[in-house]
């Protein structure tokens, strides 16, 4: 009776299923405003490769809200600035929440989701402060030249 109401909650409540992961205490993290999280989430290539990767807010103990999967499973939206880039080979993905807001504070988790639950594989305490995020030229250029590495796998001139 129990597994059949997991199945009616709408998509985006999920169900949080331990994998040794939520008994550990979240890691924290803190951000100004307008900054970017970038969280890597482990899995075992060989057995989640093609699984859906997902991030969500936690919303009670046992329930979190999908923000964001890869594949999108489909049917849910997404808050724009959060994605997922998968690294199959590598055996992790990583989860981008961008322009961070004060209201973003709170528990996320990443996992694999399958059958309206998610297998939890890392907690994070999210921690956004009010203020403006600090640009240096250093910072800006640092983010155009690994952009200029990754588009054309070598240098080019700023």
């Amino acid at each position: 009776m129990a597994r059949d109401a997991t199945r009616l909650l709408p998509p985006v409540l999920l169900v949080l299923l331990a994998s040794g992961s939520w008994e550990q205490k979240p890691e924290l993290l803190r951000k100004l405003e307008g900054e970017t999280i970038s969280v890597k989430c482990l899995y075992q290539s060989w057995q989640d490769s093609k699984s859906v990767k997902a991030w969500c807010r936690q919303v009670s103990a046992r329930t979190c809200t999908v923000l964001a999967s890869y594949p999108r499973i489909q049917g849910m939206q997404w808050k724009p600035g959060n994605s997922i880039q998968d690294w199959v080979r590598l055996g992790y993905f990583i989860v981008t929440m961008t322009k961070l807001k004060v209201e973003d504070s709170g528990f996320y988790s990443c996992g694999i989701y399958k059958s309206s639950e998610i297998l939890t594989y890392r907690n994070i305490h999210l921690v956004v402060s009010p203020g403006e995020p600090l640009l240096t030229a250093w910072s800006v250029t640092t983010q155009a030249m690994a952009h200029c590495h990754s588009m054309y796998g070598r240098g080019c001139t700023l």
